[in-house]
């Protein structure tokens, strides 16, 4: 969570070669028939199953095979486009099946155009929308137990390529819209992995760290609640978590989300057929901005889509940073309430490296009397060799150097024995050396300045951006079930996911497959 330390986030078919074989999936990648964008976050169903998968941020999915072959088709739905359906014959293995959806067009009779002047002239404006949105949540959303499986992971974006992917698949038992979800939703893991094949890195594993500064979300923090990464997740859905401080500006969803924010009714949304309000909105505090979109059906107000964004404003762009936090929720009808599809967040934060250029080692050379610095690389000549870069203390005296050698990551300071006290120094600095009675802290090498032949500048750590992505997406909604089993293989909810979870497998368990993305969005 973001405490208040932030006072606050027609198909056209085209093939391409796989990059790598997965003999037991199909893929594909959806893509807006238009710009040739990928279509992020569209539902992908199995035609006859009540399972499905969501397109990852490339628009890449993928299906079993065997899910696939006792198919004749998949159907393709997405805010803003039409939906359509797609034949089994046109996928094979080891392509990735390119498919591109049509924008849905705002078409409507007349009679239809007078009927929606009339309903705005008689009042519906934006705020109003929102307002019977959040007074309806008892009424769209369920009150009754209920649970459903999904495919959960995280991992963090840099240059476009996945770093850090783990990946599970879940399933959740919720006790209903009344019951705290902190405190009285169970997490029952099936599996989970650290994806090996995409690339590990362990410092951006490390966690976040206020105090050192190593990795930070700039002018914000991530408060846990004590929970894992898929609790944290889950506190930041401020329609299942309406009465509580979900995150800044939205705080309290049902009480002050309103009044932090300003609303404009933007064009009607189409999905499915069906016509969507959609609400913008916004903020402003202090450096930030806010920016965000809800969609609410019109026959009962219930919340379909939320989007939240909260960006630094063009005044202050933080270390290149200008979005500093994001999260998409999908939410979608099932027997006349509305149940979780999707949630997708990430946040930026800034990960300090260690210097490519550091002092390796300093050497006494008794044969030429002179002082050896030896560095990590070979440095560039014109700082290596002015003296001012250079402040070397014995004792909290400093020596003076009448001359500099420099030959590749080598710099040789030659002292001013004319200079008595740095004469006396020196000697006493080569005493203490061979009768082994210099200790830590009695010479002090300070360099400043100094770069490599690639201009790193010495002791100079390297910061870099990165993006965290947690997300979750659901395969199959259970509504069979009306009481949540009592079973010890619950998650831990205050451990990490991925360490000494008890894991239970259904009978079923092939039923359900991870969503795992091409290595690169621009595979």
């Amino acid at each position: 969570m973001y405490t208040n330390r932030l006072p606050f986030i027609v198909f056209l078919l085209v093939v391409s070669v796989c990059w790598a074989q997965e003999n037991d999936f199909i893929r594909g990648k959806v893509l807006d028939s238009n710009t040739g964008e990928p279509v992020v976050f569209a539902t992908v169903r199995v035609m006859g199953k009540a399972k499905g998968v969501i397109t990852n941020m490339d628009g890449s999915f993928r299906l079993p095979k065997e899910y696939m072959d006792a198919t004749d088709s998949i159907e393709i739905s997405s805010m803003g486009y039409e939906s359509k359906e797609v034949s089994r014959a046109l996928f094979a293995d080891n392509i990735i099946l390119e498919l591109k959806l049509t924008p849905a067009l705002l078409v409507l009779d007349e009679v239809i155009v007078k009927e929606r002047k009339r309903r705005v002239l008689r009042g519906l404006t934006a705020r109003e929308i929102v307002h019977k949105a959040i007074e309806n949540l008892p009424l769209n959303v369920p009150r009754s137990s209920y649970s459903y499986v999904g495919y959960y992971r995280d991992y963090q974006l840099y240059n476009l390529d996945y770093l850090n992917l783990n990946e599970a698949l879940i399933q959740i038992f919720d006790r209903g819209f009344e019951h705290s979800d902190y405190e009285t939703t169970e997490l029952g893991l099936f599996s989970y992995k650290r994806n090996s094949d995409f690339l590990i890195d362990t410092i951006g594993l490390k966690p976040y760290d206020y105090k050192s500064g190593h990795k930070t979300i700039s002018d914000a923090f991530l408060d846990s609640y004590g929970g894992n990464e898929l609790v944290i997740l889950k506190i930041h859905d401020p329609i299942r978590n309406h009465d509580k401080n979900t995150f800044d500006f939205v705080n309290v969803f049902q009480s002050d989300f309103t009044r932090n924010h300003t609303f404009n009714r933007e064009e009607d949304q189409i999905l499915d057929g069906s016509y969507l309000y959609h609400i913008s909105f916004s903020s402003s505090i202090k450096e930030w901005d806010v920016k965000g979109n809800l969609y609410i059906t019109k026959d009962s107000f219930a919340i379909h889509g939320f989007e939240y964004a909260v960006f630094y404003n063009t005044k202050r762009i933080n270390n290149g940073i200008d979005l500093l936090f994001e999260t998409k929720l999908e939410y979608k009808r099932k027997e006349g309430k509305m149940y979780l599809s999707y949630h997708s967040m990430n946040n930026s934060f800034r990960l300090v490296k260690p210097p490519k250029l550091k002092l390796e080692q300093t050497i006494l050379d008794f044969n030429r009397n002179q002082l050896v610095l030896e560095f990590t690389n070979d440095l560039e000549e014109e700082s290596a060799l002015r003296l001012a870069n250079y402040d070397i203390r014995f004792n909290g005296q400093k020596l003076k150097f009448k001359a500099i050698v420099h030959i590749g990551n080598e710099v040789s300071l030659i002292p001013d024995v004319q200079n008595k006290r740095t004469r006396n120094l020196f000697r006493e600095l080569i005493y203490s050396v061979n009768s082994d009675k210099i200790k830590s802290g009695d010479l002090i090498v300070d360099i400043k300045n100094v770069k490599d032949e690639n201009g790193n500048v010495v002791n100079e750590p390297e910061y870099e951006n990165r993006k965290q992505f947690r997300e979750f997406f659901v395969q199959e909604l259970q509504l069979g079930s009306t009481t949540i089993p009592r079973d010890d293989f619950f998650m831990d909810k205050g451990k990490p996911i991925f360490v000494d979870q008890p894991i239970k497998r259904p009978e079923n368990f092939s039923d359900y497959w991870m969503n795992t993305p091409l290595k690169s969005i621009e595979d």
